[in-house]
């Protein structure tokens, strides 16, 4: 298939961070457009019968947009794997909302769990079966009548956690109708974007910042 090329942001010694359009999922999946389907075919060396290595480091939902972490070969997935999951790795987004959070600046609090289906999250202010902790930490930088700027900082990675926990608190996304937004944005899109990541130079001491803006919202 003719996939568009990857948006590649940076790329250093066994990484690429690509600027992923919403719309999109991050795995492979059968012949569908997706991160890694595209990785695939744009890695690919000519002449070359061997599938090109994608390492899936972290992952971005389908309507969301921005900084994404891809490793080249299994030493490096290995190495930023390790990075995530000692918390040694920055993420901070920015989402447009309908309604206002409860503050300008704070931080949400939740338990959140899988539905029976395992398509959606569940958040609740009190430790439910099946739940994990989820925290965020919150600011406005920029407020209207109907549209809310946030910057958002996860504290924790949990399954859908920032649209979820936006939603429960009384402010959600705009264009996510899975947590109750009701204006319309783009088919397959919402207003969250992976603005900047932090994270350890596999090949050097120091991190690595890369920040892309936000697309037209």
């Amino acid at each position: 298939m003719n996939f568009q090329p990857l948006d590649i942001l940076h790329e250093g010694r066994g990484y690429v961070v690509i600027n992923k359009p919403a719309g999109i999922a991050t795995e492979r999946n059968f012949n569908n457009d997706t991160v890694e389907a595209r990785a695939q075919v744009q890695w690919k060396r000519p002449r070359s019968v061997k599938q090109a290595f994608v390492g899936i480091v972290h992952r971005l939902d389908r309507p969301v947009s921005g900084c994404l972490l891809l490793a080249k070969n299994k030493s490096t997935l290995v190495f930023l794997n390790k990075a995530f999951e000692e918390k040694k790795v920055d993420k901070t987004y920015w989402a447009l909302t309908e309604r206002p959070l409860p503050a300008e600046a704070g931080k949400l609090k939740h338990f959140i769990a899988r539905d029976k289906f395992g398509r959606k999250a569940i958040a609740a202010t009190r430790p439910i079966p099946g739940a994990k902790e989820a925290v965020l930490e919150y600011r406005l930088l920029e407020g209207h009548a109907d549209r809310y700027l946030w910057e958002i900082r996860p504290i924790t990675g949990r399954f859908h956690q920032i649209r979820v926990q936006l939603a429960t608190a009384g402010a959600p996304i705009i264009g996510d109708s899975t947590y109750g937004s009701g204006r319309i944005f783009q088919p397959n899109c919402i207003c969250l974007h992976a603005r900047k990541l932090v994270f350890p130079d596999p090949n050097a001491p120091g991190k690595i910042t890369v920040e892309v803006d936000v697309p037209e919202w």
